[in-house]
C-alpha cells in the first residue's frame, strides 16, 4: 500500500527590507563605511535609507580596505565616496581616517562640513600640500587627536598646528626607520640639530600633549628631553625604531614621571615609574 508523502513544510521567507530603522542601523554600525558605500546601503530602498542616518557617520574609517589599495579604487572615486560620507553625517561626524587618496581639496570640503571634527587620523597621503594640512588643522577648532603618518612632516607645520590648536592632547606621527644597519651612525652638530627640529618644534609649540607617538622619526634624546620638558603633562610617549635614542641614566631619570614609555627593540626592560614594558619596534 503507498503511503502519500508528508507536504513540505514551506518556510516563510523573510522581508530583509522591512526590518525596523533602528535595528538596521544598529546592523550597519558593525560594518565599515566603505561597505556601507558600496554594499548595505545599495540593496534596497528601506536599506539605503537607513544608511543615511547621521548617527552611523561620526566615526568615518577609510583605511585598510581592499578598496583602498586596488586599482578600481581611483583617487577621485575614493574621494567621492568620501564626500558622501562627510554630507551623510550632517555635520556630526567627529573622526576621520583616511589612508593614500586625501586631497587638500577634499580637507577644505571637511572644514566646511565637519564643525564636530575631534580627530583626524592621516596615513600615506601623498597629495597634501603643507599650508593646506596646516590651514585645516586651525580650521577645525575642536580638534584634539592627530595622526600624520607615512609622510613628510616640517618643524613649520607641528608649529602651525601649535598655534592654532595649542591645548592638543594626542599627537602621531609616524614613520618606518630610515635607520638601518648602520646608516647614519655618524653626525655632525649641524645634522644633530636636524634631526630633532620635529621634537623641538612639538616642546615649543604643544605644552598639553598627553599621548606622543614618534616610531621613526629623526629624534635622539635632545629631542627627547625637550619634549619632555616642554610637555609636562605627558602621559605617553612612543620612541620605537627611533634609533639614535640611547636608553642611559639621564634618559631613564627623565621619563620616570611618563606613565607609559617605548622604547625601541633594544631595551627590553621597564622604565622606573612606567607600568608597561618596553614594546619591540
Amino acid at each position: 500500500m503507498d503511503v502519500e508523502p508528508s507536504p513540505l513544510i514551506v518556510t516563510p521567507v523573510r522581508d530583509w527590507s522591512e526590518l525596523p530603522l533602528d535595528a538596521l542601523s544598529t546592523i550597519f554600525m558593525k560594518l565599515g563605511t566603505i561597505e556601507i558605500l558600496m554594499g548595505a546601503g545599495l540593496v534596497c530602498r528601506s536599506w539605503l535609507q537607513a544608511a543615511k542616518s547621521p548617527e552611523l557617520w561620526r566615526f568615518v574609517d577609510m583605511t585598510h580596505h581592499k578598496m583602498v589599495f586596488s586599482t578600481k579604487g581611483s583617487r577621485d572615486t575614493l574621494c567621492a565616496m568620501a564626500i558622501v560620507a562627510i554630507d551623510r553625517s550632517d555635520g556630526q561626524m567627529e573622526s576621520f581616517s583616511a589612508q593614500l587618496f586625501v586631497t587638500s581639496e577634499l580637507l577644505d570640503y571637511i572644514v566646511s562640513r565637519a564643525n564636530s571634527l575631534k580627530s583626524v587620523h592621516l596615513t600615506n597621503c601623498c597629495f597634501l600640500w603643507t599650508h593646506k594640512l596646516g590651514r585645516f588643522a586651525c580650521k577645525c577648532p575642536l580638534l584634539e587627536e592627530i595622526e600624520l603618518s607615512h609622510q613628510k612632516m616640517l618643524p613649520e607645520l607641528i608649529r602651525h598646528i601649535g598655534s592654532g590648536h595649542p591645548k592638543l592632547k594626542h599627537l602621531r606621527i609616524s614613520l618606518p626607520s630610515i635607520y638601518l644597519n648602520g646608516v647614519h651612525s655618524e653626525y655632525d652638530e649641524s645634522w644633530e640639530h636636524m634631526k630633532n627640529e620635529e621634537a623641538f618644534a612639538i616642546a615649543e609649540s604643544l605644552h598639553e600633549l598627553r599621548f606622543l607617538r614618534m616610531e621613526g622619526r629623526f629624534l635622539s634624546n635632545d629631542g627627547v628631553y625637550a619634549i619632555i620638558k616642554g610637555c609636562p603633562r605627558l602621559e605617553f610617549l612612543n620612541m620605537t625604531k627611533c634609533s639614535d635614542v640611547v636608553l642611559n641614566n639621564k634618559l631613564r631619570a627623565c621619563c620616570a614621571k611618563i606613565k607609559h614609555v617605548l622604547f625601541p627593540k633594544r631595551y627590553r626592560s621597564l622604565v622606573h615609574g612606567s607600568s608597561c614594558p618596553l614594546v619591540t619596534s
